[in-house]
């Protein structure tokens, strides 16, 4: 079910969204507005739902509030998905190892942010936040040279059936080649989630750009390159937000956490 969107409220009375570990409550006023916000750690949590009248209100015990003032009497609220702001170092489950020569594709899903816009004209963002707490981590080969990035566990599947779609995450196809003349373990894995796109399919499964990494014989590092059209993203889609930070094609990037020549 799609929770994005745009959606007219009534002054002074909360609606209510709920999209898997996330909870948002959203209250206009006289030229101000009222919110609410929660996170649970469960990263299994596939809830969904959608008040826009809703006679409850948030627990004062468990959500934080926030109050913005704004120059219009606007109550039209728009919620949007949004990738993260940083580089994602997702971490298989099990040992993965590609051998040289060798190609193969791992379908990763990361959290999404969920941005609110007073519908205003001015896209005024209320809240741009992630739908579940993060765990930042280092990536690099030590504490001077890397960056900050955020950390997920993941089954790295090669089967996308066995991926459970869930409203608060975006599935991204990660096409490795390994054309250097040993094996490649990928203990940990890059994805670069702030120059990547979003989109919907259908099915209102959240998607992002596909992603090749090329591994090259002698080169600590991979090119990197969002292949379009790719044919292991649905054939039809529709564009929802465009990169926070666009990266060129072709950029050779630090890609795996451990190389081996």
């Amino acid at each position: 079910m799609k929770w994005w969107g745009k959606y007219t409220l009534t002054n002074n009375r909360w609606a209510h969204w709920r999209v898997g570990p996330f909870g948002l409550f959203a209250k206009p006023g006289e030229r101000e507005w009222h919110v609410a916000i929660w996170q649970s750690t469960d990263p299994q949590d596939s809830s969904l739902l959608m008040d826009t009248g809703t006679d409850s209100e948030p627990d004062v015990a468990t959500y934080t509030f926030f109050r913005y003032a704004i120059g219009s009497a606007e109550t039209e609220l728009e919620l949007k998905p949004r990738l993260g702001d940083r580089p994602f170092i997702v971490s298989p489950e099990e040992p993965l190892f590609l051998l040289a020569g060798q190609e193969a594709v791992l379908y990763v899903s990361t959290i999404v942010w969920i941005q609110a816009s007073v519908a205003d004209g001015d896209g005024n963002v209320l809240l741009d936040v992630p739908t579940i707490r993060r765990s930042d981590t280092w990536f690099g080969d030590n504490t001077r040279e890397g960056e900050l990035c955020y950390s997920t566990k993941t089954s790295a599947r090669t089967d996308l059936t066995n991926i459970q779609p869930r409203p608060h995450r975006a599935v991204t196809p990660v096409e490795i080649r390994n054309e250097g003349a040993g094996v490649l373990p990928i203990e940990q894995l890059r994805v670069p989630v702030p120059a990547l796109s979003l989109y919907s399919d259908d099915g209102d499964q959240l998607w992002t750009d596909a992603v090749c990494f090329v591994r090259q014989e002698g080169h600590d590092g991979a090119a990197m390159t969002t292949p379009e059209p790719s044919a292991h993203l649905p054939g039809k889609r529709t564009l929802i937000a465009e990169p926070r930070v666009p990266i060129e094609t072709g950029t050779i990037v630090k890609a795996f956490s451990k190389l081996l020549s």
